[in-house]
């Protein structure tokens, strides 16, 4: 069983150890397995479906996801592997094989109810920022030479795909049932954002620099991030000398804001809310092209570095 890393919070290191899977690459790329598994768990967490299933149901479900993506059939591998990294649970169960060898037998004798742990279940449940940011890390990592599109619509995950010719909007990857009138589904706690924050930033060094597989020279962007600052944001544009944010909503009662980055990608700056605003289509025009923009900039990222302190800090 995986132990917690002595330096990290537990909510951290459950972070860390989603997007540090250890996977199988003796066919020269990354085994599926474990991360069509999360992948799995995610979307009948999202759906709000029982953490806990029947070993039929898992060996059925499970198993057409891993089909789907291309992988046999072989649920009892992911299962044993995930309960071995300390991401899956069995309860009764103390004699769980390893994934190493065969352990079909086990199971089918077995017939074990299980599913991904509570602390799992709960993330991938009550975070929509963290389960966007998981749910993209697994993405980049191990889906890089795939297209991950039909198994997460079969999975009931969002997905922009990287063909997109605009930057997906998160609200609209997030809850694209919402009506006008709803609560308003974009807001975030501080220790939500404080979460979302924490797990950009284990894996920002890895993320920086790469391109869209797609755009060849467009820099990869972070729905989560954006997520996170339009949450920050509670539906209004962050410039302090906004001149009037539209009070109109789009057609799905969400509020006509644009997430931007102060310090451009391609000049050095980083894919992450303490370096990014949101803005209403004006002020994100002025920004963007006006005669003023570079003092708005400057005042800009102090804006953005200013609440994101206020965020996390809660002062």
């Amino acid at each position: 069983m995986t132990q917690a890393h002595p330096t990290r919070t537990a909510p951290e290191d459950l972070l860390h150890r989603l997007t540090h899977l250890r996977v199988n690459r003796s066919s020269g790329g990354p085994a599926l397995y474990k991360p069509v598994a999360l992948l799995w768990a995610m979307g009948r967490a999202r759906c709000g479906a029982e953490r806990l299933l029947s070993w039929a149901g898992t060996e059925r479900e499970l198993g057409e996801a891993l089909a789907a993506a291309g992988m046999p059939a072989r649920p009892h591998y992911p299962v044993a592997s995930l309960r071995q990294d300390g991401l899956w649970s069995l309860p009764g169960q103390e004699d769980v094989p390893t994934a190493h060898g065969d352990p079909r037998p086990w199971f089918a004798e077995r017939q074990p109810v299980g599913g991904p742990t509570e602390e799992v279940y709960d993330l991938f449940r009550d975070s929509a920022v963290a389960r966007l940011a998981v749910q993209e890390q697994l993405l980049e990592l191990y889906f890089a030479e795939r297209d991950p599109a039909p198994l997460l619509a079969r999975l009931g995950l969002p997905y922009a795909g990287a063909e997109a010719a605009a930057e997906p909007d998160p609200l609209d990857l997030q809850w694209p049932e919402a009506r006008p009138g709803d609560p308003e589904p974009w807001l975030v706690t501080a220790a939500e954002y404080e979460q979302g924050c924490r797990l950009l930033e284990l894996t920002e060094e890895r993320r920086h620099g790469e391109r869209s597989p797609a755009g060849g020279s467009r820099p990869v962007r972070s729905s989560a991030a954006r997520l996170l600052v339009l949450g920050r944001s509670a539906g209004r544009c962050e410039n302090p000398e906004c001149g009037g944010h539209p009070a109109e909503l789009t057609d799905r009662g969400l509020p006509l804001l644009e997430v931007d980055h102060v310090r451009d990608l391609t000049l050095g700056g980083r894919d992450h809310p303490g370096q990014m605003v949101a803005l209403c289509p004006n002020c994100h025009a002025v920004k963007t092209r006006g005669r003023s923009r570079e003092r708005l900039r400057a005042l800009l990222l102090g804006v953005a570095e200013e609440r994101h302190r206020q965020m996390r800090t809660g002062k």
